[in-house]
């Protein structure tokens, strides 16, 4: 109970398919995480300023958040590292499966084939399909101020 509220696995699972990560982290009494093994893309991100590391989770029955973009924290070898993800399918460079793809700030390394736990803490917006890639790098920049305001505020 919290609030008066059941707490049950059926009401994480509802808050995290609907996106509402605030809701799905007070129920849990931690932020929600995953592990994901970081596997090749088609590398967009790095032309256009944003390098993301792409993420292949193993466990099949493990739940993703809806499609969107979100503030997150990311362990790496014992380092806590800032970062935006982005969960979708990739409109406006017409994708078709969906991703899951973190953006670690202040980040250049190669970690291909290692495995990164996710901490996810404020959905930031639904995914967007833009008219090109300018606007789709104006909204990135946008995200990157968002998630470090928020993540500020959570981390010392």
């Amino acid at each position: 109970m919290l609030n008066e509220v059941i707490i049950s696995s059926t009401r994480v699972r509802k808050a995290l398919l609907e996106s509402d990560i605030e809701a799905a982290n007070t129920y849990l009494g931690y932020p929600y995480f995953f592990n994901g093994l970081v596997v090749a893309g088609n590398k967009l991100g790095r032309t256009i300023g944003y390098p993301t590391a792409n993420l292949h989770i193993k466990e099949a029955e493990k739940l993703v958040p809806g499609n969107g973009v979100y503030a997150v924290t990311i362990v790496w070898k014992g380092q806590v590292l800032l970062g935006m993800m982005n969960i979708g399918v990739r409109p406006t460079v017409d994708g078709s499966k969906r991703t899951i793809e973190v953006n670690i700030f202040d980040f250049n390394q190669d970690i291909y084939d290692e495995y990164l736990t996710v901490n996810v803490y404020e959905r930031l917006r639904g995914e967007i399909k833009f008219s090109g890639l300018p606007a789709l790098q104006a909204q990135l920049a946008q995200d990157a101020i968002d998630a470090k305001q928020v993540l500020q505020q959570i981390t010392p």
